[in-house]
């Protein structure tokens, strides 16, 4: 069963901003929130606007000339013919093929023909020099952290199996406790509260459309989001509204948020089409023909349940020994009757069990391959995955640690799996595992695979994107490979995983429409995009040192390493050293080529920090700062006395 409605109407929004967060003017008296969300789209995006952008293009006066006003009437139809000529084309399809030289006829949203030669009556680009494969595809991305972004870079989800915990910082405290749910330790007995979560409505729009467009730039066409930020229902409607005015291809997955605000509906029930689930299912997703999507996350059986009743994607986060898969298994054969796609994310705990029921029941496993390396998830279970004919997809988890560059995840991926085999064949004498008949290192293919049409298939829409096939939709990223750094091209598959970055990401169509074009954005105000996204931090900062109550009003000013009185991230020095999380500086230098061990670096750098020691006192207070206190710009950071 497929998954890609989309709404036939949207709700007014006197439907969809019914509770307290909901108000007619600012509190600061500037852009009220049901102000921001309407004239939003117009704003960041060129809207209507025809031809924003559009000057020096060279498509003036073509049939792409109307994509630079990434406007038009809803569910305006394509009605045009494009022709990508003389590239390099990965399908990403046996059955098609490769062609080291062919064109890609598009027209409308679909793509019409591959192979080379074609000859149309088309609006021809010159792909000659490039790589034209399937959009890429990020599986898991909590987007409504964008504010968030490097927050904790130095943190941990775990150390040895344990989370941090208040006064430490990682994770939980700071990302899903701080900033998410407004609140540290038990919500009956909470130490610090400040009764909300900090975000607003807005706050979690531009997150989604900012991380949905940064990703366009990156020649990702299709993304998962599991933001578990559904506080009310205008905190979900305003990350699915970001998410449908970026224009990207994305599978909204429904998640939780802090569950004692006004109006908390999640998960919804079955039958119900008035709140949770059922609610999104008709107001945003009753359509068969939209670019975004829905999923939905909960616990089996009844979250299961839930999403079959109203025909979402089951996404869950799984950092379990995957028990919970064995124990549902009559589940898990029902949905691969019916063809639903389950994705499971992490899975480096899983038993040998778990993995076989995975592969048994066709479940698909999403590895965030840099994240779980960096947190503490365990490590990325490529081998584990690979030795059952499972083919993982990609994903970049959380901005508030590392990059969502998809180009990073896939040079992870290829180098972690082929390190790992390669210590286990070096031999004994060598400090290596001696082990003989071992399985196959990758391929940068089998990379792309997992990048792509493996990661629409996770998503339900393996059926629309991932492969570059006449009949599916227009998906499709031109990579520029006569470059510097990557030109003359000897493999096109190996350039891509193992030499290019975002810099490549030439052109970028989504269901036929372009959206990048020679390096630039189409039709978006990228300055505007940027402003308000740090506007967004600074008001959420500035709620966060508002008023607090719980055992410790104070305790958000008695973090390890955080800057307090009023509190902010630690900027210059580490986010998140100590003893408990094991982040920490060690004791090493340069060499220094004669003498004693590190001596010109050590007088040349002063003495050395411990390893395991918190704040670096250089980088405390008395830090060098610009008029606004901030050296990333103004900080409205309030008072909390």
């Amino acid at each position: 069963m497929h998954n890609d409605r989309l709404p036939q109407k949207r709700a007014s929004s006197e439907d969809r901003y019914l509770h307290d967060y909901d108000r007619e003017t600012a509190p600061d008296g500037g852009t009220s929130r049901r102000e921001f969300l309407e004239v939003s789209a117009a704003g960041f995006l060129a809207g209507n606007m025809v031809g924003a952008g559009l000057g020096g293009s060279g498509l003036e006066g073509t049939a792409l000339a109307q994509d630079f006003g990434r406007g038009g009437p809803p569910g305006r139809r394509l009605r045009r013919r494009v022709l990508l000529k003389g590239g390099t084309v990965l399908t990403m399809d046996p059955n098609v093929g490769d062609f080291e030289q062919a064109d890609v006829l598009i027209e409308g949203s679909k793509i019409a023909a591959v192979g080379p030669n074609l000859r149309a009556a088309a609006q021809v680009i010159d792909a000659r020099g490039m790589i034209v494969m399937p959009g890429l595809v990020d599986t898991h991305h909590h987007q409504y952290e964008t504010i968030q972004r490097n927050i904790i870079p130095d943190g941990n989800l775990q150390w040895a199996g344990v989370a941090p915990q208040w006064p430490q910082e990682g994770y939980g405290t700071i990302v899903q406790s701080v900033w998410t749910t407004g609140r540290i330790g038990p919500e009956q007995t909470p130490i610090w509260d400040l009764g909300r979560s900090p975000y607003d409505p807005e706050d979690n729009y531009i997150s989604e459309l900012v991380a949905s467009i940064s990703q366009i730039n990156q020649g990702v066409t299709l993304g998962i989001d599991t933001s578990q930020s559904s506080h009310t229902p205008e905190h979900t409607d305003a990350m699915i509204q970001g998410l449908m005015d970026s224009g990207r291809r994305s599978l909204f997955v429904y998640s939780g948020g802090r569950s004692d605000q006004p109006g908390y509906e999640f998960p919804g029930a079955i039958g119900d089409e008035r709140r949770g689930l059922g609610r999104l299912r008709r107001q945003w997703f009753s359509s068969e023909d939209q670019a975004v999507t829905l999923g939905h996350q909960d616990a089996p059986p009844a979250g299961w349940e839930l999403a079959r009743a109203f025909d979402a994607v089951v996404v869950n986060h799984n950092n379990s020994n995957g028990q919970n898969l064995i124990d549902n298994q009559a589940l898990l054969e029902l949905f691969a009757s019916e063809g639903r796609s389950i994705e499971q994310i992490h899975c480096a705990r899983f038993t040998d069990e778990a993995y076989d029921v995975c592969a048994r029941w066709g479940v698909h496993i999403s590895i965030a391959d840099v994240i779980e390396m960096q947190m503490g998830h365990g490590m990325p279970p490529f081998q584990a995955c690979l030795d059952r004919g499972i083919l993982p997809s990609l994903s970049s988890d959380v901005e508030t640690n590392a990059t969502s560059d998809p180009f990073s995840l896939m040079r992870a991926a290829f180098s972690l799996q082929r390190a790992l085999l390669h210590q286990r064949a070096i031999p004994v004498e060598l400090r290596g595992g001696g082990e003989t008949g071992l399985p196959p290192v990758l391929t940068s293919y089998q990379v792309l695979q997992m990048a792509t049409w493996s990661g629409a298939a996770s998503a339900g829409l393996g059926h629309k994107v991932g492969r570059l096939v006449p009949g599916l939709e227009a998906d499709i990223i031109v990579l520029n490979a006569r470059s510097l750094s990557t030109w003359p091209l000897n493999n096109a598959p190996g350039a891509v995983v193992t030499m290019m970055d975002t810099s490549h990401v030439d052109t970028v169509f989504i269901g036929g429409r372009l959206m990048k074009w020679k390096g630039r954005l189409v039709g978006v105000n990228v300055k505007r995009l940027l402003d308000e996204i740090e506007a967004s931090r600074d008001r959420v900062l500035a709620r966060i040192n508002g008023p607090a109550t719980g055992s410790n009003p104070d305790a958000i000013d008695q973090f390890l390493n955080s800057e307090g009185h009023p509190y902010r991230p630690a900027f210059l020095g580490s986010c998140c050293a100590g003893e408990q999380t094991n982040v920490g500086t060690y004791d090493a230098w340069p060499g220094t080529g004669a003498g004693p061990r590190g001596t010109a670096a050590r007088s040349a750098r002063g003495r050395p920090r411990t390893r395991g020691s918190g704040r670096s006192p250089s980088t405390r207070k008395g830090t060098a700062r610009g008029s606004t206190g901030h050296p990333g710009g103004p900080i409205a950071t309030g008072s909390r006395r």
